[in-house]
């Protein structure tokens, strides 16, 4: 119990400041901002458990005892970081399904002509966001008016082909 409520404790903590920095100004870099400020937060957090747990032991929040429990409350925060920054992700900049799905709701009960729909799915509205966040987050770099990957880029691409190989997924976008 004491993980869960730590691990979701510290993970709340790096919410909230997550949400007042955003009020302030989004970065632009937002994915790397997420991450340094959550596991600020758990680095922070478990900092001040260990060193001084008497400020805790005071009130009515024991803490862990042993180290496998501190380790226990780094994977559970990670793993709900993780999960935020990929969700996050995908409210960062609408996914095509999503604008599809937006654009049909639009036109209400009646529906939408299919050349009408035809006409709002333009690289300005799927395709042009995704490039501008790549080219942000340096994924890629324009080099003589051609993208290219970055070390960052290839390491990403990498990482979803492994994984789509793994999960034996040959199928690209259909």
């Amino acid at each position: 119990m004491k993980v869960v409520f730590w691990g979701s404790f510290l993970f709340s903590l790096a919410f909230i400041i997550h949400l007042i920095i955003w009020k302030i100004r989004v970065p632009k870099s937002q994915t790397t901002v997420l991450l340094k400020i959550f596991f600020g937060v758990l680095i922070f957090g478990i900092f001040i458990l260990l060193a001084n747990p008497s400020i805790i032991l005071n009130s009515i929040f024991i803490p862990p005892e042993n180290p496998p429990a501190y380790l226990h409350i780094c994977l559970f925060f990670t793993s709900l970081t993780l999960a935020y920054i990929v969700t996050y992700s995908a409210l960062e900049v609408d996914s095509p399904s999503l604008v599809i799905v937006m654009i049909i709701s639009n036109a209400g009960k009646e529906g939408l002509d299919k050349d009408v729909f035809d006409k709002c799915l333009t690289d300005d509205s799927l395709l042009k966001p995704r490039i501008k966040n790549l080219l942000r987050d340096k994924m890629v770099f324009m080099d003589r008016e051609k993208y290219k990957l970055t070390p960052k880029g290839s390491l990403i691409a990498k990482i979803f082909l492994i994984y789509r190989n793994l999960l034996n997924i040959k199928e690209k976008g259909g």
